[in-house]
């Protein structure tokens, strides 16, 4: 607990050993895998982690411990490392929560989906349109979402600015399609499965306008303020992280702006700048104590626990 509210965080990446593994063997003309990951952490100054995604999962409750956070909902950032968010979140059910990204052009996307939605209980699934060249509202993805609606399940859908750090590091480009990058591309979606919840993160990482137009329209689409929000420095607008955070609550009210902190790589571990950030500008805000108990707790805790 900060203050006066619980956290429950919204957007941290649970980067695995078997995350990195699965990236580095996307290179063409790669070294050993070793060699390649042993690259890859220097070039970042970043940990790799041990092998045993139980570990890391201890470790990041320790370090929430430290800082008084309540929960995480911890993303798989890579399809094809769901095996690590699942034993993550079965080690410690009461304080971590799993989603995981799926490949849309995957010939076993909907088996896959199926079995970790149902079976081992992860809350939700991440889209990247633009990576993965497909629109949000491509019908190709409809009996996706029909299973999302089915399992009462939730949908992160990233648009706007993709930066994919541990890309960079490998060496890896990221190469994506600004056609599939618009928020607004949801707005079908969302009317057509009502029953689904669907979270926009980082105020729409550029997109903030389009954002606000969807949350106007759309009641199943929340937004999530995660990390230092670095698109803001570019945007014409000139926005700042009060700005932002006003007009937000303007267009989606304070029950679909859910806390996020985008923490994810070691050493730095967990963002708790982005925290204390984020909770004192709710205090210069004057926001009722009430609203930010939504914002930092309660409303995420209604998506995955409802």
């Amino acid at each position: 607990m900060i203050g006066l509210f619980k956290i429950f965080d919204a957007h941290v990446h649970f980067y695995s050993n078997s995350y990195f593994r699965f990236l580095v063997k996307q290179k063409t003309n790669r070294l050993d895998i070793n060699t390649e990951l042993r690259n890859l952490a220097a070039k970042g100054h970043i940990e790799i982690p041990g092998e045993d995604p139980v570990q890391l999962a201890k470790r990041w409750v320790e370090i929430i411990d430290k800082w008084k956070i309540e929960r995480l909902l911890l993303f798989g950032s890579m399809p094809g490392d769901e095996d690590s968010i699942v034993k993550a979140v079965q080690a410690f059910p009461t304080r971590l929560s799993g989603f995981f990204t799926v490949d849309p052009n995957s010939n076993v996307l909907m088996e896959n989906a199926e079995k970790r939605l149902k079976q081992d209980k992860l809350r939700g699934i991440l889209l990247y349109p633009s990576l993965y060249q497909i629109s949000v509202n491509d019908p190709w993805l409809y009996p996706l979402y029909d299973l999302i609606q089915e399992t009462k399940s939730i949908v992160f859908t990233q648009f706007g600015k993709l930066v994919l750090k541990p890309r960079e590091y490998a060496s890896i480009p990221t190469i994506v399609n600004e056609e599939f990058a618009n928020p607004k591309d949801l707005i079908p979606v969302a009317k057509k499965y009502p029953g689904i919840r669907f979270i926009i993160p980082h105020f729409g990482a550029g997109r903030f306008e389009e954002t606000l137009e969807v949350g106007k329209e759309c009641p199943n689409v929340y937004v999530d303020t995660a990390g230092s929000n670095s698109w803001m420095a570019t945007h014409p607008t000139k926005l700042d992280l009060r700005q932002a955070l006003q007009k937000t609550l303007a267009a989606f009210g304070t029950g679909r702006v859910l806390f996020g902190s985008d923490s994810g790589m070691f050493p730095r571990g967990y963002r708790y700048d982005i925290v204390d950030n984020q909770t004192k500008l709710a205090q210069e805000m004057r926001l009722p104590l009430s609203d930010s108990k939504k914002i930092f707790y309660e409303n995420i805790a209604g998506l995955i626990d409802g």
